[in-house]
């Protein structure tokens, strides 16, 4: 099943399948590059690996930023030869829960919007904690139930897709509480929130957002034809925010 991700209400969004849809239209989250900078003491001798890679968009970013050593790990196939372009940065098969890595290997462990698919989050925060050397960080990005409430412009035109979300998202309670019992320590939340506005529908047409896949047919034609229509007035409001989950492996 591979590139396959099963979700906790048994869905499915197969990313090899949607990997060229989603090198075309998915960049790399400025503030979430800024928030690693910010809140990790990283260096060029640092060692980070991402966790669910993608096309490797975010670490790559990252790399660029401070010259650290960069690594990543992702499931799909398809996903991964995108990732390779990047030359830059070391993409390996793997998943959340089985990390090919040596103990104690890296500085700084990340996912973005990735943990929503892991079925057990502590086995993903134990294997984590393996892999990260003594006073290393971890932070998962990840959105809680009210941000996916009001997230624009995909909860405004696409409801449906809102309640598919929040039935496969772990809580911000529930994660923090795995962190705790795989050994890591120091956790600390943070927010982080962009603004910023959607002028060309290329990106929905082709659904490169995975919850638009979560939603029948007719629900998303219907989304689709009110987001052109009041495209067709101006630019139409888009948000990005995280719920940023820091932990630490004691020294």
């Amino acid at each position: 099943m591979k590139g396959r991700h099963f979700l906790r209400n048994h869905l499915t969004v197969d990313y090899d399948a949607i990997a060229d849809s989603y090198a075309r239209n998915r960049k790399a989250s400025d503030q979430v590059i800024a928030e690693l900078r910010a809140f990790s003491p990283l260096t060029r001798a640092s060692r980070v690996l991402e966790v669910g890679c993608g096309t490797a968009n975010h670490i790559s970013a990252l790399v660029d930023a401070i010259d650290c050593g960069g690594w990543g790990i992702e499931p799909s196939d398809a996903m991964r030869e995108h990732a390779r372009v990047r030359g830059q940065v070391s993409v390996s098969k793997g998943t959340a829960e089985c990390i090919p890595y040596e103990d104690g290997f890296f500085d700084l462990l990340f996912s973005v919007d990735v943990i929503h698919y892991v079925p057990s989050p502590r086995n993903h925060f134990e294997e984590s904690f393996r892999v990260l050397r003594s006073g290393g960080w971890i932070c998962t990005f990840t959105d809680s139930t009210e941000m996916i409430r009001s997230r624009e412009p995909l909860s405004r035109y696409w409801p449906a897709s809102a309640k598919a979300e929040i039935r496969r998202y772990h809580t911000v309670e529930t994660l923090q509480s795995n962190m705790r019992q795989a050994g890591l320590t120091n956790l600390t939340l943070r927010e982080i929130r962009k603004e910023s506005h959607v002028t060309d529908p290329a990106p929905y047409r082709q659904k490169a957002y995975s919850c638009l896949r979560l939603i029948s047919d007719a629900e998303y034609e219907e989304g689709f034809r009110r987001l052109e229509d009041d495209l067709k007035k101006g630019p139409v409001l888009k948000t990005s925010e995280y719920v940023c989950i820091w932990g630490m492996k004691p020294q």
